[in-house]
């Protein structure tokens, strides 16, 4: 069965980069699998899953496995393209990485989601925003600004003021992009506070948004 062969080859890797990268965790795979042989091979199963098995078959032990495998491929995000043109493996599989521990497979559907899914699966990202993994909820803000303007607005100004990460800096980074992206008149107040801020990367973004947006001083 193709399902035990998923099953295999995600052992397999497991197994592998367990031996040979046991530093590497969740936190901080920066998705530099795309080679070798153990890689290759649970990438196909899993695309072979994808096309070949109705989502309705898939058993708790299959949707792990798709989910760690989504996760590792986490550089190129060429399974989660496949996931958006099957729309039940889509749904099935981004409802369930929400209760998952693979951020990696969060952080690509809250990213995912701006431009795919039903109505009803995407209001699924005000849970993708209060997750406790800041990239996938930087990822999550940035979507909301496709999907709920007025709401992204809101949350912009939540993610600014809540200091919840030690390097909340990024989080400011992504709000000034997303009140830019929605052209919020909030735009203009927090450009000014970045620019007087201590970040020398959130004070580079803002001036660069300011000359994008012809706010040039």
């Amino acid at each position: 069965m193709k399902s035990i062969r998923l099953n295999e080859k995600v052992r397999a890797f497991r197994q592998w980069a367990e031996k040979t990268h046991p530093g590497i965790t969740e936190d901080n795979d920066n998705g530099e699998w795309c080679f070798g042989t153990e890689f290759d091979e649970m990438y196909s199963s899993a695309v072979d899953t994808i096309s070949t098995i109705p989502a309705s078959d898939a058993d708790k032990y299959m949707i792990d496995d798709m989910l760690y495998a989504i996760a590792r491929d986490n550089e190129c995000e060429s399974i989660m393209d496949m996931l958006t043109e099957h729309s039940e493996w889509f749904s099935l599989l981004c409802r369930a990485s929400i209760a998952s521990p693979y951020n990696n497979a969060k952080w690509q559907f809250a990213k995912a989601l701006a431009h795919h899914g039903s109505d009803d699966l995407k209001s699924m990202i005000y849970e993708f925003l209060d997750t406790g993994d800041e990239y996938t909820e930087r990822m999550a803000l940035q979507s909301l600004a496709y999907i709920d303007p007025v709401q992204a607005e809101k949350y912009a100004g939540i993610f600014w003021d809540r200091n919840k990460y030690e390097h909340d800096e990024y989080q400011k980074i992504m709000v000034l992009h997303v009140l830019y992206m929605i052209r919020s008149e909030l735009l203009e107040k927090y450009l000014d506070i970045a620019e007087r801020s201590d970040s020398a990367a959130l004070r580079t973004n803002a001036q660069q948004i300011r000359q994008s947006s012809g706010r040039s001083r």
